[in-house]
């Protein structure tokens, strides 16, 4: 079975539209897919309109979530995206996504790099504004060169033009997960500096699976990983983390294990509500 967790769409920083994503995906063969962009699920219909029977999608999600000023972002399978709740949640998190951009393009021209919002918003695609956004912009603009410089140079977290914007923290995705009836996801690990001392302190608070097979993820890594998984009875899960077509990690490059979308499906089922 031909399974990837882990894709975008330009309802966020992807770089292809729902619709297009899924023939691509149909083209490679896939039998499960999941979309998961960050802190929206708008893709998803059009996505899900788009597929044939032989391809599965799974609702999905990717929260961005913050520790000590580190990004840890949680991944969500089998979400009802209809909760009202929920949805009112993310509505929030865009507006602020919205004003954060402002705010960094205000302050690159502070730094003599001036953009126009404008472009970065047609850069979005009317999606959820992010960092890549205005990297895609100031490469544009001839200011970098590449989206490593760009965040390199002015974006990181502790980059000159950085702007914070409101934050959960990993506890708080997992639970607001769980409340819209998802499976919660440790995703790619290997970025975080302590990965170890994270899925023990996020095990105990429902955390239901842990993204081993991921780029960003070393051999060392992963074995590591899997140990932690079986240790604290977690889903091993896995995906390319597709942005892009022109991309060393296509669809279906880094495939989790046949078992994990029924294990996901499962494991949501306990938090669906009545």
């Amino acid at each position: 079975m031909r399974i990837d967790l882990h894709l975008h769409t330009t309802a966020s920083d992807g770089q292809l539209s729902p619709s297009a994503l899924v023939r691509l995906a149909q083209s490679q063969r896939m039998d499960v897919i999941a979309v998961t962009d960050h802190d929206t699920t708008a893709g998803l219909p059009e996505a899900q309109q788009a597929a044939t029977n032989r391809l599965l999608i799974i609702p999905g999600i990717e929260l961005s979530a913050e520790d000590a000023k580190l990004d840890v972002h949680i991944l969500g399978y089998f979400i009802n995206t209809q909760d009202v709740a929920f949805q009112n949640r993310l509505t929030h998190f865009r507006e602020d996504r919205l004003r954060r951009g402002e705010k960094i393009v205000a302050r690159l021209a502070e730094l003599g790099k001036p953009l126009a919002w404008e472009r970065v918003l047609e850069l979005a695609h009317g999606g959820a504004v992010g960092r890549p956004h205005v990297a895609r912009a100031m490469i544009e603009a001839g200011y970098v060169e590449s989206m490593e410089q760009a965040f390199g140079r002015y974006l990181h977290n502790r980059g000159p033009a950085y702007v914070a914007r409101q934050r959960l923290t990993p506890e708080e995705a997992i639970a607001l997960l769980h409340q819209a009836g998802g499976a919660a996801v440790l995703a790619h690990p290997g970025i975080l500096t302590d990965y170890a001392a994270m899925i023990e302190r996020l095990a105990p608070v429902g955390l239901d699976g842990v993204e081993v097979v991921h780029p960003l993820n070393p051999p060392q890594v992963r074995d590591n990983l899997r140990a932690l998984a079986l240790r604290h009875h977690l889903i091993v899960t896995g995906g390319s983390d597709f942005h892009r077509p022109d991309t060393e990690n296509p669809i279906g490059s880094h495939m989790p294990p046949p078992t994990s979308a029924a294990a996901l499906r499962d494991r949501a089922a306990r938090y669906a509500k009545d």
